[in-house]
């Protein structure tokens, strides 16, 4: 399904992220909802005071860098561990009753992760109704995602790596600049959006519009690829494994393989 004005350009200087333009995704992704079990955690200091930082951040729907930014300053000096954050993602089940709970954790997560001292982490998210949006926003970190993802997983990357162990909705990888995102399941429209480097792998299949805004960096679909492929793509290459849809009229730069031979470019 392609939404109204989804052929709109952004603009470079508001560069808008793919995810904020979507309104009412929801339901276009791939996520199947997973069954919400509890996990139990014991709770310690550190873990009472990472509670005490997310009531204090005001989730307010505004631009994804003023919501990290302010999801970042409330963590400054203060020291806690991987292992503390994935103890934290665990118990977020707990604060889905707040309301839009799906993007404050993605920004409070992406904020505690590029705080932290450690490069390695682990987030779960199967105990949750509602996945984190904008996980790993301006990631520089080696994140593995036990779940699915939401939307905008790895938005403005810088580098590192996401592997979701689950499936991922819209506008994975939005304006990345580096690094490597994982999809072991599927993932849903406008993979790629506004990509400036590195590499996105969607082991399952990818919905409509991928690549699209696409600058720089690569796609790889093993899976089936829906249609519109690479629309208003700019640079970049897109390999396609499995059966997919059309290449879109609006493509004006890169190169699009199919099982390793090249049947598109311009």
């Amino acid at each position: 399904m392609i939404m109204a004005g989804a052929l709109a350009k952004r603009s470079e200087d508001a560069r808008v992220p793919a995810l904020a333009m979507a309104k009412g995704f929801k339901g276009y992704g791939p996520i199947e909802q997973q069954p919400v079990r509890k996990i139990e955690i014991v709770e310690d200091k550190t873990l009472r005071q990472l509670r005490e930082s997310w009531k204090a951040f005001r989730y307010a729907g505004g631009a994804p860098k003023k919501e990290y930014d302010n999801a970042l300053s409330l963590l400054k000096g203060f020291e806690y561990s991987a292992a503390d954050v994935e103890k934290f993602s665990i118990a977020l089940a707990e604060f889905e009753v707040e309301g839009r709970s799906g993007c404050k954790a993605g920004f409070f997560l992406s904020a505690l992760m590029n705080s932290s001292n450690d490069t390695e982490f682990i987030i779960h998210t199967t105990q949750l109704a509602e996945p984190p949006y904008y996980l790993g926003c301006r990631n520089t970190k080696n994140i593995t995602v036990k779940g699915n993802a939401g939307g905008g997983a790895g938005y403005r990357m810088q580098g590192g790596t996401i592997t979701v162990e689950g499936d991922a909705d819209i506008a994975v990888g939005d304006s990345m600049e580096d690094g490597a995102i994982i999809v072991r399941g599927n993932a849903g429209y406008w993979l790629g959006p506004g990509m400036q480097g590195g590499s996105i792998v969607v082991e399952g299949n990818a919905g409509p519009e991928l690549g699209k805004w696409m600058k720089d960096g690569s796609i790889t679909v093993v899976g089936d690829a829906g249609d519109f492929i690479g629309i208003l793509m700019q640079g970049g290459e897109i390999y396609l494994e499995g059966n997919y849809g059309r290449i879109a009229d609006g493509f004006e730069h890169g190169k699009i393989f199919h099982k390793g031979v090249l049947i598109f470019e311009r």
